[in-house]
């Protein structure tokens, strides 16, 4: 049963929001999965919809790989309900059963077709390992071209962010006709050693308007205008402009709209890209954590994955929110409870899509070797 109550009808949101509502209900015939949550915050319901309204109806990715790219980062996110809803979609896309049935039981891929055992295994590199190996993502990479690189990330960083949702608030299908069998998770703690990122990015980074075909200049300008220039993750997803405005969208809402202060935000930031081993997103976000009004001690806590017990008690449950959801893709009932109870459901929405947004954008700066400037503050891997 759902850990809140679920979103379902017109009239389970204020009036205002009703023309959301049916315009959310037509895409589907139904708001049903993610968005029975996540429409708890309004504001956020609509830029948070439209990412994946571009994955599934203008995205590259052809479906056969994209299934499959699902598919697996449910298995490890351990996401039953998008197992369910995604492997029958598979088998449309025409994936023969022995591939999902390796994706579904964690086995070697040695015996899959070459195309779906470079997919399976940059899924299962970036999610369990947070780095991607030179020679799946070469392969990839020769196969297609940046932009579908690009996106296959994409469906990867967004359905993991999904099953967040989903896991942390208990979602379950109804009758599901694929069940995901349990076996043992190889993320249930976090890497014990980590390599940098590479000195030189995978791709090329898109750091000016005239690297744009004309017609998305547009996006390019928008990225640059709050932050001056177009660098770190929006320099890769650039090479896919419209999937990259959606989460320029995504981005500018919880910055500046969500119930999450600054401080929390900037807490559970820093605490995702600890356990992302994404050392941009830690030299952005860790002076900003401390500007909001963390202590030094705290930051320091979440980079050396040190104990919490000595940290505030609202600090500590944000920070252990985020490595209960990141590491074992499950929250404790007490934890979730005390926060809804402090914070109430839209905040608490807010701060997994939060830890599921920056999850996307370590990603993408995992997986294309993002490096930040020298002289940023570092993150030690080791």
């Amino acid at each position: 049963m759902a850990r809140v109550k679920l979103i379902v009808n017109k009239e389970d949101v204020a009036p205002e929001h009703h023309i959301l509502f049916d315009k959310l209900a037509a895409l589907r015939g139904r708001i049903s999965g993610p968005s029975t949550v996540v429409l708890h915050s309004p504001g956020l319901a609509r830029p948070w919809n439209e990412i994946s309204e571009y994955l599934h109806r203008e995205s590259i990715v052809e479906p056969r790989h994209a299934e499959l790219a699902v598919c697996a980062t449910a298995r490890e996110k351990d996401c039953g309900y998008i197992w369910n809803a995604h492997v029958p979609l598979a088998r449309k896309a025409g994936l023969a059963a022995e591939t999902i049935d390796a994706v579904r039981d964690r086995r070697p891929v040695a015996g899959l077709p070459g195309p779906e055992q470079a997919v399976v295994l940059y899924v299962r590199h970036l999610l369990q390992n947070n780095r991607v190996e030179g020679e799946v993502f070469d392969q990839l990479l020769k196969a297609h071209d940046p932009q579908w690189l690009v996106e296959l990330t994409g469906w990867i960083g967004r359905y993991g962010a999904l099953a967040g949702v989903l896991n942390a608030f208990e979602v379950t299908p109804d009758a599901p006709v694929e069940v995901l069998s349990e076996a043992p998770s190889p993320v249930s703690t976090p890497p014990t050693k980590v390599r940098p990122p590479l000195s030189t990015p995978r791709i090329t980074p898109i750091t000016r308007r005239d690297q744009v075909p004309e017609a998305h200049r547009i996006i390019f300008d928008a990225v640059a205008e709050g932050r001056g220039s177009v660098r770190g993750p929006f320099s890769i997803l650039m090479h896919s402009p419209v999937l990259c405005r959606r989460h320029l969208d995504v981005g500018s809402y919880l910055r500046f709209n969500s119930h999450v202060k600054p401080e929390s935000r900037e807490l559970a930031i820093v605490a995702t890209a600890r356990e992302k081993d994404c050392p941009y997103v830690w030299a952005a976000h860790a002076p900003a954590a401390r500007k909001a009004g963390i202590s030094a001690a705290t930051v320091t806590a979440v980079r050396d994955r040190r104990d919490l017990t000595s940290l505030p008690a609202g600090e500590r449950d944000v920070v252990d929110y985020a490595r209960q959801l990141l590491r074992s893709n499950r929250v404790a009932q007490p934890l979730f409870d005390r926060l809804q109870s402090q914070h109430g459901v839209p905040w608490l929405v807010e701060l997994t899509c939060l830890i599921g947004h920056y999850g996307i954008v370590a990603g993408i700066l995992n997986a294309f070797e993002v490096a930040p400037a020298p002289d940023a503050e570092s993150l030690a891997l080791a």
